[in-house]
């Protein structure tokens, strides 16, 4: 169903006889549009059904006080009518509360985000995409094929449907959005190695010289590189002996002025130089005169079919000899130097303090327990920010490591003052250490402060206009990152027992995880 022509409403009238389904939808608030829009026009629970729902839901409730507040005061309603969206945004309780309804069968539409398609749990007779493009993070793509069948896949419940339906709808701006999708060239799972400070850190704490040497020379992306290199130079030089094999089918007057080849070739450009669209190009006659005085020479009378036929097949190779060439390039130039990356590592460690030689310093033992930016995590507690600022502080603070904000992100700002740790990051980041190392922002960190004094989480949804979910994983994030630390503290007590106490404040009532 062409793109502009079909609103979802549309698309599920079309397959209303293959409920339910997944309707995949490449942004958030696109999937709460799309579910408002469908709700306007369906309803598909029974009396009956919509009773259980109701009843559902009030549990929920009750575990969950203000689960539908803010801007999921409508999704209430939505399910009532058997529709739902899911996405990241969403609290870990309502992302519950919508997967338990389906798997009971009482949401027929789910509009979804990818990350639903990992879940073994949650088939359906249908998958339907919104779209088959989706930003990465750096551009508007088209899905891979992995992709496209990972979400494909959940069409087909077993035990209820022979086959899984999906459907795709198409945007006429990118007819080529679709078609191509082939499960037989679903791309490989690809090795990658990151030489992390914490990678180095634990080879030299944890490994010898040969173990290392074998972990930097042996992993799966050399293996896979190197096969990949080895079977291109393979098919290169198979290429090259057919190409050589067939040119000495060719006689001594291939090319020349009786081969029956060149003169086929001729007569074709003769009849293009006698069309009318090129009477005027120049030296048209004299190209013309030249053509006809070779042909006016005496043929080769052979059987010329097999010289075609060879001419055809090394067009082919030299096309697919083009393409390994160009593959063969780029293998070599995006081929990881693991031992360059390590000594580049092992340099600025050293710069830092936090390693001499292969033995590891305070500082790089106190890192060898941080798993998230641990060069800016160890300097923060080594410099005596950490240590100096108040509880609430620390909340708002270690809130910000790792967090990339979008674009349109507003928090209210905070009491804590967070200069110096700009200060700090500031100075790492001149003194060598890369940006994607220092990842900070303060934007987040008066939740956690706020959340540390006693708000409510309807309190920090008022502070900000990030989804609940969001918030949630920004002060997970930091429950864990309070972990590591504490972990990492060792036989400091008193720093192990102040982000203790910080961490059991924070991880209560909706921030808590039940396990």
């Amino acid at each position: 169903m062409a793109y502009s022509e079909s609103s979802c409403a549309a698309v599920v009238e079309s397959i209303q006889d293959h409920l339910p389904a997944l309707y995949f939808v490449f942004s958030r608030g696109r999937t709460e549009l799309l579910a408002e829009e469908l709700g306007r026009e369906w309803d598909f629970l029974l009396p009956g059904e919509r009773q259980r729902v109701a009843e559902i839901i009030d549990q929920a409730e009750k575990h969950n006080p203000g689960l539908f507040g803010g801007r999921r005061k409508h999704l209430r309603r939505l399910l009532l009518q058997g529709i739902g969206y899911h996405h990241a945004g969403l609290s870990p309780a309502l992302k519950e509360l919508v997967e338990n309804l389906y798997e009971g069968r009482l949401v027929f539409v789910l509009f979804c985000t990818e990350t639903f398609a990992v879940g073994i749990n949650f088939p359906a007779a249908s998958t339907v995409f919104d779209a088959t493009r989706k930003w990465d993070g750096r551009n508007h793509r088209t899905l891979l094929n992995r992709e496209f069948f990972q979400m494909a896949g959940r069409a087909g419940r077993r035990g209820f449907d022979e086959v899984g339906h999906v459907y795709v709808r198409i945007d006429e701006k990118f007819p080529e959005q679709t078609g191509f999708f082939d499960e037989s060239q679903v791309e490989p799972v690809r090795g990658r190695l990151i030489i992390a400070p914490n990678t180095v850190l634990s080879l030299l704490h944890w490994k010898t010289d040969a173990e290392i040497e074998r972990f930097l020379s042996q992993n799966l992306a050399v293996y896979q590189n190197s096969r990949e290199a080895r079977n291109v130079t393979g098919e290169l030089d198979t290429v090259d002996e057919k190409i050589f094999s067939l040119r000495r089918a060719f006689c001594e007057d291939k090319d020349g002025p009786a081969c029956p080849l060149l003169r086929e070739k001729l007569k074709k450009e003769l009849k293009r130089l006698r069309n009318r669209r090129n009477r005027k190009k120049a030296d048209r006659q004299g190209r013309i005169a030249q053509i006809k005085s070779i042909l006016a020479r005496p043929g080769k009378g052979c059987l010329h079919h097999a010289c075609q036929d060879a001419h055809d097949e090394i067009t082919a190779l030299v096309e697919r000899k083009k393409e390994l060439v160009r593959r063969n390039r780029y293998l070599k130039k995006h081929k990881a130097d693991y031992h360059r990356d390590f000594d580049q590592m092992c340099r600025l460690l050293e710069r830092l303090g936090f390693i001499e030689g292969k033995t590891l310093l305070p500082r790089g033992l106190f890192a060898l327990h941080v798993h998230v930016q641990e060069i800016l995590v160890t300097e923060l507690v080594f410099s005596g920010i950490l240590r100096e600022a108040p509880p609430s502080g620390v909340a708002a603070i270690l809130a910000g490591i790792d967090y990339q904000p979008g674009r349109d992100e507003v928090v209210l700002a905070g009491e804590y003052a967070m200069d110096e740790v700009a200060r700090l990051r500031t100075e790492l980041i001149n003194n060598g250490v890369p940006e994607h190392l220092c990842v900070w922002t303060q934007l987040p960190g008066p939740l956690a402060e706020a959340w540390y004094k006693g708000a409510t989480f309807e309190e920090l949804q008022k502070m900000c206009n990030l989804h609940e979910g969001d918030i949630f994983s920004v002060v997970r994030r930091e429950i864990d990152i309070l972990r590591q630390i504490e972990r990492a503290a060792g036989e400091d007590r008193e720093l192990r027992q102040a982000v203790n106490d910080i961490r059991n404040i924070l991880d209560h009532d909706e921030m808590a995880v039940l396990i």
